[in-house]
């Protein structure tokens, strides 16, 4: 990203923090930057402005109109802007207006303590996506379950691999399966897009055996290449269900002939199920076969604990929403540290997701996590991409 091309606002009331703001982003390069004292100011000079702003950078407690109603704003006209958030208001305040912001569709770049300085608006401004950044995605058009069907029976969806890394030493020690479609029209479309038409039309079943096959025969050449990578694969609750599911994954690894500890099943804890004793039972039998367990999204359902006292995982997935902009706030290192003690204690193997600065891959070294998976490392890839990335990778690590 060329920091040289944004367009940039810094709302501040007061005048010092205000210049010195300014100041730190023109020598960092942004040509572009607006000034304004308070809500209201800044809403009659984006009127003004002739293009889009790419980024403001917003205190909250100012007079005549507050940063939180001026962010309201922002947020129902639909701007499109990115909001860097600087304040000296309790953290407890500073997260719930990052949430509104983050419910109207704003992207929230961080949260930044006073006073501001090149490092922590770098870091921030690291996490800027021109793509997609200056206005919201146009809504798709639903997946047609017949097409999806026919996707999943051709075999044009298939896994990406984003790497997971060892924070001790840096080495790569699996990676993560993520479904995406090839679609002749639409391009590559996400999970998002029709994970959940899989799962209410009945084909999450035929989707996952989909990725479960693929991702398990990358694994075996990768090891044949001489990486005894892990291959981590997602599967739902209603997928576990079903009957005969663990000794169906075990014939398939067998069938590859990879070890099942070299397989990591993840299990999201935010799905609800009816059917709670097969999904007990099935992973509670794909345990006793060797197979790895993964809680995934820790943190964010309301059962997290309960989870975990009834499912033997041997990971715990700390989510991205805990990670990201950790350095710069208490209350997320507070919950990220806990979650980290609570998996050394329940002897799991801790996984960061989401990490995409060296500020926050810091943290995690100091909190004594485990792994680490996220852009800073690399973004998801095609299979064949995986190994020359790995070679890249250590020659720079």
């Amino acid at each position: 990203m060329e920091l040289g091309s944004l367009r940039m606002m810094v709302v501040e009331d007061q005048a010092v923090p205000r210049q010195v703001a300014v100041a730190i982003l023109r020598r960092m390069g942004v040509a572009e930057v607006l000034q304004a004292e308070n809500g209201q100011d800044a809403l009659e000079k984006i009127r003004r402005f002739a293009a889009p702003l790419d980024v403001i950078v917003c205190d909250l407690d100012m007079p005549r109109m507050d940063g939180v109603e001026f962010i309201r704003h922002v947020g129902e006209a639909t701007h499109g802007a990115s909001i860097v958030l600087a304040s000296g208001v309790d953290a407890a305040v500073l997260a719930s207006v990052e949430a509104m912001a983050s419910s109207q569709g704003l992207d929230v770049l961080g949260v930044l303590e006073k006073p501001l300085t090149p490092q922590k608006l770098g870091e921030v401004l690291a996490r800027y996506r021109t793509s997609g950044a200056r206005a919201p995605r146009p809504a798709q058009p639903p997946v047609d379950p017949a097409e999806l069907r026919s996707a999943i029976h051709d075999r044009h969806i298939a896994p990406h691999f984003q790497p997971m890394v060892r924070i001790s030493d840096a080495q790569v020690v699996g990676l993560e399966a993520l479904a995406r479609w090839r679609h002749p029209q639409r391009g590559t479309l996400l999970p998002e897009a029709f994970i959940p038409i899989a799962e209410t039309c009945g084909l999450i079943d035929l989707l996952t055996w989909l990725m479960l096959d693929t991702a398990v025969a990358e694994a075996a050449r990768w090891r044949a290449a001489g990486h005894r990578w892990a291959v981590s694969v997602n599967l739902s609750l209603p997928f576990l269900e079903c009957d005969g599911v663990a000794d169906r994954i075990a014939g398939l690894v067998e069938c590859h002939a990879i070890e099942p500890q070299d397989v990591i099943l993840e299990v999201t804890e935010s799905l609800a199920t009816t059917q709670l004793a097969p999904v007990l039972g099935n992973i509670a039998r794909l345990r006793m076969k060797g197979f790895r367990i993964a809680i995934d999204d820790y943190g964010t359902g309301y059962s997290s604990l309960q989870q975990l006292s009834r499912m033997p995982f041997t990971e715990l997935k700390v989510d991205r929403t805990f990670v990201g902009g950790s350095p710069e706030r208490p209350n997320l290192q507070a919950i990220l540290g806990s979650s980290v003690q609570l998996a050394r204690q329940l002897n799991l193997v801790s996984v960061a997701e989401g990490v995409e600065t060296g500020s926050e891959w810091q943290l995690l070294e100091e909190t004594g996590c485990d792994v680490a998976q996220g852009y800073l490392i690399a973004r998801p890839m095609p299979a064949e991409a995986v190994q020359s990335w790995a070679g890249d990778w250590a020659g720079s690590a």
